[in-house]
């Protein structure tokens, strides 16, 4: 869409768990833009603002990309957001049920490192 990138985020065995929302492509640019095509270690993260999630190490020109949960591109500053469904949010695309989304990601994969292809 024209206010973001819409994904589905997969399981090992290619089975889609989660939906997920990106920044629309703006050349990589740091807080505007989705990220590239490739593969990322994602290792667990926590600060004041996110608790367990994780960040993606080694993003070519950018720092501190996260998974967390929020809802359109307002949210994201240029990192992947988690829902359980698709949905409108004040005219804007959105992932829908996100802290739930978020809650279920960490349940599966608790505080552990994981590899994470997009494509």
């Amino acid at each position: 869409g024209k206010d973001a990138t819409l994904g589905v985020l997969l399981d090992p065995k290619g089975v889609p768990v989660l939906k997920t929302l990106e920044e629309i492509w703006q050349n990589n640019k740091r807080g505007i833009s989705c990220i590239p095509v490739g593969t990322y270690t994602c290792v667990p993260y926590t600060s004041a603002k996110y608790k367990d999630v994780w960040h993606l190490i080694d993003v070519r020109d950018r720092k501190l990309i996260l998974i967390h949960n929020g809802n359109t591109n307002k949210d994201t500053e240029g990192c992947i957001l988690v829902g359980k469904a698709f949905g409108m949010l004040n005219g804007l695309h959105a992932v829908l049920q996100s802290k739930l989304a978020l809650k279920w990601l960490q349940d599966k994969i608790g505080k552990k490192t994981f590899i994470l292809t997009i494509n």
